[in-house]
């Protein structure tokens, strides 16, 4: 599959679950692909994720939250990938406890919350508009049904991912006329830490298990909805919010 030959692609939160998912998965289709993380360590397995695939790819440690760091490790990969075709915004924090309700979330948390969240992701969003104005380009925001229906105890969580989700559509009507299409992915997925919290707590998820009955597997289930946005049949999409959640969306 080469849908992507000469296409490049960033991901940012490069070393987590769900980015090295999606980084398979445009490697298998041919792009260049640059992982954009705070953590060297996690860049590792991001690195022997592509090295296995055989990708084109660059690992660059950087803070979302320094936009001028941002902005230079982005041109520095599209000087090396000759562009940027695709960004994936797929960082993201969470409180720790990741279960906690708004009494007990402070300020700290909140503001980490939404400096990596729709902060680091407008940084990231207008480090690629340059590259994108002239020949456009497709952005893929991750959201959470917990930014559209209230979740007990990931409110503080949902209140940046609705902010991530309004940035979302805002910029789709801004950069629709540089034919930008900007699109958000509002995943049900089952990452390391949701894993952790069913092994301790078998019914942890009962309130939110969807109609489809699985959980969502990062590359089959999302991944490839990530890979529908970012293409050519794609094209006509902006501006769209998209639960890829099992139906679990109508259920809340």
């Amino acid at each position: 599959m080469s849908e992507f030959a000469g296409k490049s692609v960033i991901i940012t939160g490069g070393g987590g679950f769900g980015s090295r998912a999606c980084a398979r998965l445009f490697a298998r289709a041919g792009a260049s692909v640059a992982g954009i993380d705070i953590s060297e360590a996690a860049l590792e397995g991001f690195r022997s994720d592509m090295a296995a695939e055989n990708a084109r790819s660059l690992a660059v440690a950087c803070d979302l939250r320094d936009w001028d760091q941002l902005k230079v490790a982005v041109d520095g990969i599209a000087a090396q990938f000759g562009g940027v075709d695709v960004l994936v915004n797929l960082a993201t924090a969470r409180t720790d406890p990741v279960w906690k309700g708004i009494a007990e979330c402070n300020h700290a948390e909140m503001t980490q919350l939404m400096e990596v969240g729709p902060i680091g992701m407008l940084g990231a969003m207008q480090a690629v508009f340059p590259h994108m104005k002239e020949k456009g380009g497709k952005i893929i925001n991750f959201g959470s049904g917990s930014g559209r229906n209230p979740a007990a105890g990931l409110g503080a969580y949902g209140v940046s991912k609705a902010a991530v989700h309004s940035l979302t559509k805002l910029a789709a009507r801004e950069w629709a006329q540089y034919r930008i299409n900007v699109n958000g992915v509002l995943p049900f997925m089952l990452t390391p830490v949701m894993q952790q919290k069913l092994d301790t707590d078998p019914h942890a998820l009962d309130p939110y298990f969807p109609p489809l009955p699985w959980i969502g597997d990062a590359e089959r289930d999302i991944g490839r909805v990530v890979l529908f946005l970012a293409s050519d049949a794609a094209s006509y999409v902006t501006g769209q919010n998209l639960p890829v959640d099992g139906g679990s969306d109508m259920m809340l």
